[in-house]
């Protein structure tokens, strides 16, 4: 166990990210970290991007700390005396300000924002995809218009192509009975 405020594994990513799923976390990927001696005894549970993710994120969050396994009772030394699993958010201490190589990962591998930052991040790809969206849909009605257009005057040019056959066959009926 190691005392440096990071999150113990003992198991391979897999084999946790497969115990998280069947304790009903929804995490994608378990990355365990490695520092220059090895394993480092420490896991990064990484969950989906998007607000389904932020709600696994803060269940799991919310477990760990019902349990007494969160990062304050890691902190107050809860873990020497303990061998489970203790698990927090990480936050912008832990990814920017700590001396350590989970330090070092989350800083280069992470992607720590707000709750208002990632909203505004999701407005804006919502925002994206309503114009795009709108593009295409200006798209098809300009088809369609171009169709109806095109059925309109093929149309027309039937009914006189009728009305012309019709004439001849009329012509010709009364040259026949004549």
């Amino acid at each position: 166990m190691r005392h440096d405020g990071l999150c113990c594994t003992g198991e391979s990513g897999p084999q946790l990210k497969d115990e998280l799923i069947r304790r009903g976390f929804n995490p994608i990927r378990v990355r365990t970290v490695w520092d220059c001696f090895g394993h480092s005894g420490t896991g990064i549970v990484e969950f989906n991007r998007h607000w389904n993710g932020l709600n696994d994120a803060l269940l799991f969050k919310k477990a760990y700390q019902e349990d007494g396994h969160g990062k304050k009772d890691w902190l107050s030394g809860g873990g020497a005396a303990d061998s489970s699993l203790y698990a927090w958010l990480a936050n912008t201490d832990d990814c920017y300000r700590a001396a350590n190589y989970i330090g070092e990962y989350l800083g280069k591998m992470g992607d720590l924002k707000s709750i208002s930052r990632f909203a505004e991040e999701e407005a804006r790809k919502d925002h994206k995809l309503v114009v795009r969206l709108n593009v295409i849909s200006e798209n098809i009605q300009s088809r369609l218009r171009m169709l109806d257009e095109k059925i309109s005057k093929t149309s027309i040019k039937l009914k006189c192509e009728t009305e012309e056959k019709d004439k001849i066959l009329h012509g010709y009926n009364q040259g026949v009975t004549l």
